[in-house]
């Protein structure tokens, strides 16, 4: 309320006192007005017209010794003296009552610089608002380079800190990192780090160029701790999920890879079988048959003893080259007697084939469920004929043991080793069916395939099943045999 007004309404009250146009007492005349002044939006509005009031009295009591009768009795001295007392006490205690300290100038200056105080955090809790959800939108384009993601992040750290000017940023993770331009190595420094699932580390840096009053954490507030750790947290999610969506795209890649040259490798084992049934079994059928038609046309006993005995033999061949071709495509061995005997049988025809001098240790009292006996001999059948075409190894050392519930199988040779990774490669892109389907099968199961290879130092190979726990019922029946 302005001044000029404060003084009308004050004025205006005096002069009906004055001229006594309103028969009221002092309490209403200036003592309510007063209380109503507190409602005023200006807090110094009721000092100024208890001082305006003030002044009017004493101009009446001043009036009462010029004029004597002129004025109104209760301008008289004890008169105004308690006015005056009245007016001011009133005014103390409404102040009082209000709860505000006197003078109020004092209590605005403070009102305003809370205001300023509390403007200026909801800007800060604005801006790391703005920083974070930036960043989780930019986390969620898939599509995008990791590198390109963190670069357009790690611009949008120094804008949300307290002190943008001073502020600098840089994010690590892994092999990648990416700054603002202008990161030093500061004293002034607030970190947070994370770790993917696959065990890569990173961590952000942001850091002061100069010394800034002292928060919560050194320069840095408490919500800027808040905003760092929960940056970190939202690019371990966005990483992992990365890692995850590589891993799957990598995985399908391998199973197309593996799909089409498993078909290829059905063709070529049909074309395989095709021919050996046409050159062996159908030429000995041939011989046979020539045999038989001789026979028909001769009388001659001799010559007659002479076919029979060729046809018994060639019989003899064909059937052993049969028997032959049957164990290659699946040992009955490993149907009858179980895994350890089709695999020693396995090695020492290879060794026997290869020259090597083999090793071979292996639990006897070994006994896997049906499917694992399938595919651990098939990881080392195509193990061993690894070796056999690219190794020339001397000796090779095969171990096939129980470790708790697992089944280990373990193949060693002393040949040229080869680069692991580089062969991976090739057989993701399909150059090679052999390790993705020793790595499909192990999989399967659940189980773990590793190689350890260089050049020049040998190989090994290392399979690691989990066998399915015995059922209850087959525990009983073999305590019971026993």
């Amino acid at each position: 309320m302005p001044l000029s007004v404060i003084v009308g309404i004050t004025g205006v009250i005096f002069i009906l006192d004055v001229l006594s146009l309103l028969p009221l007492p002092w309490a209403v005349l200036y003592l309510i007005p007063l209380a109503l002044m507190f409602a005023a939006p200006n807090r110094n509005a009721p000092v100024l017209f208890a001082a305006s009031a003030t002044g009017l009295v004493l101009i009446g009591h001043a009036l009462t010794f010029a004029f004597h009768s002129a004025v109104p009795p209760r301008f008289g001295g004890g008169n105004s003296v308690f006015a005056v007392a009245a007016l001011w006490a009133g005014l103390f205690v409404l102040r009082s009552l209000q709860r505000c300290p006197f003078p109020s100038a004092m209590t605005d200056a403070r009102h305003e610089e809370e205001q300023r105080r509390l403007r200026h955090l909801f800007g800060e809790r604005v801006k790391e608002l703005a920083a974070l959800h930036r960043t989780v939108r930019l986390l969620q384009d898939s599509a995008k380079p990791i590198e390109e993601a963190l670069g357009q992040i790690v611009a949008l750290l120094p804008p949300a800190w307290q002190y943008p000017e001073n502020t600098a940023a840089r994010i690590r993770f892994g092999d990648i990192i990416v700054t603002t331009p202008s990161f030093i190595e500061s004293p002034w420094k607030q970190t947070a780090s994370w770790a993917t699932t696959d065990g890569t580390k990173g961590i952000i840096e942001v850091i002061y160029h100069e010394a800034r009053p002292g928060e919560t954490e050194g320069p840095f507030l408490a919500e800027e701790r808040d905003l760092i750790n929960s940056l970190a947290d939202s690019l371990s999610s966005y990483l992992n999920r990365r890692h995850a969506e590589q891993a799957l795209h990598a995985a399908n890649e391998r199973l197309q890879a593996l799909s089409q040259q498993l078909m290829e490798v059905q063709e070529n084992e049909r074309r395989r079988l095709a021919l050996d049934l046409h050159d062996e079994i159908g030429q000995s059928l041939t011989v046979v048959k020539m045999n038989l038609q001789r026979l028909q046309r001769t009388d001659n006993a001799s010559d007659i003893a002479v076919l029979l005995q060729d046809c018994s033999t060639v019989i003899d061949q064909t059937l052993q080259y049969a028997r032959n071709l049957s164990l290659e495509l699946r040992p009955s061995l490993l149907d009858d007697l179980g895994l350890v005997p089709a695999v020693r049988w396995y090695l020492s025809r290879q060794a026997e084939r290869a020259g090597w001098k083999l090793q071979v240790q292996a639990d006897e009292a070994l006994s896997p469920p049906q499917h694992v006996a399938v595919a651990c001999f098939r990881v080392l059948q195509e193990a061993v004929t690894n070796i056999m075409r690219h190794s020339k190894a001397t000796v090779v050392t095969v171990s096939l043991s129980q470790q708790k519930r697992d089944l280990l199988l373990v193949i060693r040779d002393d040949g040229i080793g080869f680069d692991v990774r580089k062969t991976f490669d090739d057989a993701t892109s399909g150059h090679s069916m052999g390790l993705l389907g020793m790595q499909e099968r192990v999989r399967v199961l659940n189980g773990t395939l590793s190689i350890d290879s260089h050049p020049g130092q040998g190989s090994e190979v290392r399979i690691r099943i989990p066998l399915p726990p015995i059922p209850s019922s087959s525990r009983t029946e073999a305590s019971q045999s026993l």
